[in-house]
């Protein structure tokens, strides 16, 4: 039995190898975790099964027929439904190679063969644990999200109405405008958390198009500062492979700065020119000199802690630039910051 005594959960647990005296000593083994054990002599048969049941935690050797452990281990991980499942190898290869590959295709630990009974069992109910507070910490995740974005989304719709009905005033103003902030933070850590699991495929968008939409959402904020937003463009329908939902994290990032950090009644300018033979995105606005440019994509970094943020925006604005192979600089002088894209289709 699982020490915690929060788990309540039976383990499910698959072992497999193409050894059957190998998993009846798992299977034995295993009997002190109070797990329902599986055992399964090839990989493609274990992938079968697993289609229809996904395990808690997966034993795998590596040295197998028709498919090795590593292959098994890849094709699990590139499922939605089984990449968060841990995989442990159980391996008589004790070369570095091997060892590390076994970490690079995804498993979370390795034990050379022959193993010792308790260092399998202390590592199993470990990982067992580990993956159980990931599952409830997702869990958590994911109610908090849809009990955020709910109420969110009725203050939005609510603001509108109101808007229609009494008109446009400084109060519905602010309160726009600090609902569209909590949403942008709101996007912003629900990106920063399925980053890594979830699929942003890239198409074709019209930057200046979806630059001009986008803005409209900032309007609440500029006009809270008395800002104005200009948008030029050199180039005839400007356009950029990436995904949706990511541009929409990149852009709304430096506007969203660009209005903070903006002197009230300025102008924020969004120019976008060709630099040889790349797509030139410039987003400037009237401040005061930046302390240290470099800092800026520092995960958590902050310049100025009077303004609202949690300082992932533009970390989140660098991870997207280096995943599509986009430029980013900073310039910035006493008067004018800006913020400028390179972007080149390859």
């Amino acid at each position: 039995m699982l020490e915690d005594e929060n788990v309540e959960k039976k383990p499910y647990i698959m072992a497999i190898d193409d050894t059957p005296y190998n998993l009846e000593v798992l299977r034995v083994i295993l009997m002190d975790t109070d797990a329902e054990v599986a055992c399964v002599e090839s990989g493609r048969e274990a992938i079968g099964m697993i289609r229809e049941r996904v395990p808690d935690l997966i034993l795998l050797d590596i040295m197998m027929p028709e498919m090795d452990g590593f292959e098994v281990c890849e094709i699990l991980k590139r499922s939605p439904e089984t990449n968060s499942t841990p995989i442990i190898f159980l391996s008589a290869l004790d070369d570095i190679n091997s060892k590390v590959k076994a970490f690079e295709v995804g498993g979370v630990d390795y034990i050379t063969k022959p193993f010792n009974t308790l260092e399998v069992v202390a590592r199993v109910k470990t990982h067992l644990k580990l993956h159980y507070m990931l599952e409830e910490m997702n869990t958590l995740l994911r109610e908090s999200f849809h009990e955020i974005y709910t109420p969110l989304g009725l203050i939005k719709s609510s603001l509108s109405l109101l808007e229609l009905e009494q008109g446009d005033n400084e109060h519905l103003q602010n309160i726009k405008s600090s609902v569209q902030s909590l949403h942008s933070i709101y996007e912003d850590i629900y990106y920063a958390i399925k980053k890594e699991v979830r699929s942003y495929p890239p198409e074709w968008i019209d930057l200046e198009a979806f630059l001009n939409k986008r803005i409209e959402l900032f309007k609440p904020q500029m006009k809270y500062k008395r800002l104005k937003c200009e948008i030029t463009s050199e180039i005839e329908s400007p356009m950029i492979r990436i995904n949706l939902t990511e541009l929409e994290r990149l852009m709304d990032n430096l506007l969203s700065n660009a209005i903070k950090y903006a002197n009230e009644e300025s102008i924020v300018k969004i120019e976008i020119t060709l630099s040889g033979e790349k797509i030139r995105l410039a987003v400037s606005n009237s401040s005061k000199k930046i302390k240290d440019p470099k800092k800026l994509f520092e995960k958590l970094y902050r310049e100025d802690h009077s303004v609202m943020g949690l300082g992932i925006g533009l970390s989140i604005v660098r991870k997207i630039c280096d995943k599509y192979d986009i430029d980013i600089d900073v310039e910035s002088n006493e008067h004018i910051t800006s913020f400028i894209l390179y972007y080149e289709e390859k």
